[in-house]
């Protein structure tokens, strides 16, 4: 039985190593959070530099012009940088940009976008670049093209159009051969193009199908990094990522700066777009503003953020650009309203939903556009749509691709939404456009048939200055077509970027600058977004079903991820029924679990999709969070042992309360072999407080024994782990009281016994004739010899008192007495002295006779 006890003793004591480690060490009072959500950057799709196979990897930072006009640049100018992530030095650097056809139809541009559509229909000369490239070195790259002119050297423009591009680096590594290296795509809109060098006069018009209503989608949000806090803690972040993100040069910094500088209030590009705010995001901000901490690396202790002044700047800044135009709230954290529903925490996806509307506009001091819900991708399903409808969602704005249909090809429109419990419709988004803002979703492999080539990148969905430039090519593709080519009900054509969109300041301002471009080209009007939200469908519009698109539901948050935050919500409604309303001592209930409610939807943000081990780590980390919350109310131990003099002394018990609201809990004793205690009443603990009270213990047997002690909710939950309290008893107990009273009466009945048997004669003596006494000599007396005896009808002769008559026995015998029982060892006589008679005192030597 020894391995196996040993066996079960091992995880027993894992377990309570990392419960002393994580709980017991905290104290009574919240510690942060012992486990934090992964820090991975939710950023959308990009294949890793070894998938593309490339030993070069090229990063463009700038491209001009962005769109091809006759007022424009007549030259493409092209500056990145070249980097030799392989193990091998390259030379003969050679590079040149090249371009397909115009592309003609939605396909094409798909193919386009997928890295798959031809590129050869005008290649320039290479250009050579200086030096040998050694591994790991970088190289800067500058490339000037002409638009227009002969094909060998330009990219020979002859019509209006969007091009595909690709700039192409070859190179030869050591001991192998030419081959091309690194290659990035990109689309190129041309509106109207500059003069040829050739025929400077011949300048053709540019072509459009007239002016197409447009609405911009700009989203504004990050990854969730706040940890759940209650009042009276530091505010707390899994890191200070966000403070260099909301810097001027930051991510954050330069999303809200292009705002400011080109789409100002009253400007007709403000008119044509609508901000979609994470109100988690914004609420984090006006939290750092006041002071926060970050996590220590590796369990360290959590340090001061540096980030508290940049936030608060950010904040005024979008508060500014948000003001006297369209704003519209994602839900809170951008949670992920389809994977809380199916997880049956529809009640948490309808509180994200009004929660995520009420905190933005108070933050912001701005109206936000009421009753409209964008929920991530632009899709949902029936059930979801009944908990946006109990939020109060009439409007939602979806994808095309998120509603049925049948015989029309839609990729704008206002229509009726079929299947929900109230009248709902949905503003249709393009996903066409939504695809080129958001890069790809899977990378094209290398064709074996081009000679070992690599596959072309994009620097669509990645941060960087041109992030955008393929929205951009795919918006003038769209406005060609002029207005009332979507399909279905009228309605205006609206870019809806992914709402962890990965553009940053430089890129957002070439979208914003071609928006312009349009405008002022009259290809595109304003939309009025929150117009036609509040407009509605036409009269007559036919209602579709909403659909779910499979590829939608792999990218979910992960069913294990929403089962820990169903966990974590009951925890946080179970520690919440230990407050006490109206108690007018510390913060209100709401005031101290509504961060912990609303922290429950970071773990299933749309920041972690396509992400199930983050998605899985975040929901763990809250878990702990409010474990380690519940964890500081509990009974706390003592340093010594209880000390209990008395089989009813009473145990004093002290209860700690770790949060900021009084609380009424349950306080239990379990049982134990050494100590019976009486229930105990519920007990109102104050807030940041203790309370010590007073147990009715009786004790059922001497010495020192572990006692466990719990704290329980009104529910029954355990809320701190059991304490181990050691009592150590001094006082008989029960069983040892009632054998040390079954003695005494044991022997004050063998004392009375005693006492009967010589009132009554001894009568257990034996009444047979009495064994002759050896005399002195060692002969046996005579018989008719007289024996001493203590009856006083018997007494022999001699000196003393005889005894009393009527009295059996002596009560204060003489010690030296010779008794019948007792009897006293007589010294032998010498030879030479004569014997003494029996019974006599000692007696002059006699005289012989004469």
């Amino acid at each position: 039985m020894k391995p196996v006890a040993a066996l079960v003793a091992i995880p027993v004591l894992v377990l309570t190593a990392l419960t002393l480690a994580g709980l017991v060490l905290g104290g009574p009072f919240p510690t942060p959070a012992s486990a934090a959500p992964a820090r991975a950057a939710a950023a959308p799709f990009q294949p890793e530099p070894d998938e593309i196979a490339g030993p070069l990897r090229l990063q463009l930072a700038q491209l001009g012009p962005r769109m091809v006009t006759a007022d424009g640049p007549r030259d493409l100018t092209i500056t990145g940088t070249l980097t030799n992530t392989g193990d091998q030095p390259i030379g003969q650097l050679q590079i040149r940009v090249q371009r397909g056809i115009p592309l003609g139809t939605e396909g094409e541009v798909r193919d386009a976008l997928d890295g798959s559509a031809a590129t050869d229909a005008t290649t320039p000369r290479f250009t050579s670049l200086p030096g040998e490239l050694a591994p790991g070195s970088q190289m800067p790259v500058q490339l000037t093209v002409p638009l227009r002119g002969a094909p060998p050297t330009s990219l020979a423009l002859d019509s209006t159009g969007v091009y595909e591009l690709l700039v192409n680096v070859n190179g030869v590594p050591r001991d192998g051969q030419r081959a091309r290296l690194a290659a990035v795509r990109m689309l190129l809109p041309v509106l109207s193009l500059p003069p040829d060098p050739d025929e400077p006069t011949a300048v053709p018009s540019a072509t459009t199908g007239g002016a197409t209503p447009f609405a911009l989608l700009y989203p504004i949000a990050d990854t969730p990094r706040r940890v759940a806090t209650v009042p009276g803690e530091p505010t707390l972040l899994t890191d200070d990522d966000l403070a260099a993100s909301m810097a001027p040069d930051g991510r954050l910094g330069g999303l809200v700066a292009a705002l400011a500088q080109n789409a100002p209030a009253g400007s007709r590009v403000r008119a044509a777009t609508c901000l979609a705010i994470d109100p988690d995001l914004v609420e984090t901000a006006s939290l750092m503003r006041a002071g926060y901490e970050v996590l220590g690396a590796q369990g360290a202790a959590p340090v001061p953020g540096t980030g508290a002044e940049v936030a608060g700047r950010w904040l005024d800044s979008l508060a500014a650009v948000a003001k006297g135009g369209c704003v519209i709230a994602l839900p809170y954290a951008d949670a992920d309203l389809v994977a809380l529903t199916r997880g049956g925490l529809g009640a948490l996806a309808s509180s994200t939903i009004r929660d995520g509307r009420q905190v933005l506009a108070d933050i912001l001091h701005t109206p936000v556009v009421p009753g409209v819900t964008w929920p991530v991708d632009g899709v949902t399903d029936d059930p979801t749509l009944d908990q946006i409808a109990a939020a109060d969602g009439r409007s939602l704005v979806l994808s095309a691709n998120g509603v049925e249909h049948g015989g029309v090809q839609r990729h704008s429109g206002v229509v009726p939404i079929a299947g929900g419990r109230q009248p709902q419709f949905a503003v249709l988004t393009d996903p066409l456009l939504s695809r080129a803002a958001g890069g790809p979703t899977s990378f094209t492999e290398p064709d074996p048939g081009s000679g070992g080539a690599v596959a072309s990148a994009t620097p669509a969905g990645a941060v960087g200055p041109l992030s955008t430039q393929d929205a951009i090519g795919a918006l003038a593709f769209r406005t060609e077509e002029g207005p009332g080519q979507g399909g279905g009900a009228a309605g205006p054509l609206v870019l809806a970027p992914p709402h962890q969109w990965a553009a940053e300041g430089n890129g957002a301002s070439a979208l914003l600058a071609s928006v312009e471009e349009l405008l002022n080209s009259g290809r595109i009007v304003p939309g009025g977004l929150e117009g036609v939200l509040a407009a509605g469908p036409p009269a007559g519009a036919g209602a579709v079903p909403a659909v779910y698109p499979l590829e939608a539901g792999g990218r979910e948050i992960p069913g294990a991820a929403v089962d820990i935050v169903r966990r974590t919500s009951h925890d946080i409604e179970d520690l919440s029924s230990t407050a006490v309303p109206d108690s007018r001592v510390g913060v209100s209930p709401d005031q101290a679990f509504t961060p912990l409610r609303r922290g429950l939807a970071r773990p299933v943000s749309a920041a972690w999709r396509g992400r199930p081990g983050s998605a899985i780590a975040a929901a763990n980390a809250g878990a702990a969070r409010v474990a380690e919350l519940r964890a500081t109310i509990r009974v706390l131990e003592p340093p010594s042992p209880y000390s209990l003099g008395t089989s009813d002394a009473p145990l004093l018990i002290t209860v700690a309360n770790g949060l900021p609201v009084t609380v009424k809990v349950n306080v239990e004793i379990f049982p134990s072999a050494g100590l019976r205690v009486a229930p105990i009443e519920p007990q109102t603990v104050p807030p940041l407080g203790r309370r010590q009270l007073r147990a009715s213990a009786e004790v059922t047997r001497s010495g020192q024994f572990l006692v466990r002690a719990a704290v329980r909710s009104p529910q029954g939950e355990l809320l701190g782990p059991p304490s181990r309290l050691r009592v150590r008893s001094t006082a008989y107990g029960t069983i040892t009281v009632w054998l040390t009273a079954s003695a005494g009466v044991l022997l004050v009945v063998l004392a009375v016994r005693r006492v009967l048997r010589r009132v009554r004669g001894d009568p257990g003596r034996p009444t047979g004739p009495s064994r002759p006494t050896p005399r002195p000599d060692g002969d046996p007396e005579p018989p008719g010899s007289v024996r001493p005896t203590s009856d006083p009808q018997h007494h022999p002769p001699g000196p003393g008192p005889a005894p009393q008559a009527g009295k059996s026995g002596d009560p204060f015998p003489d010690p030296v007495a010779t008794t019948d029982r007792f009897p006293v060892p007589r010294p032998r006589p010498r030879p030479d002295e004569p014997g003494r008679p029996p019974g006599r005192g000692p007696q002059p030597p006699r005289v012989p006779s004469q």
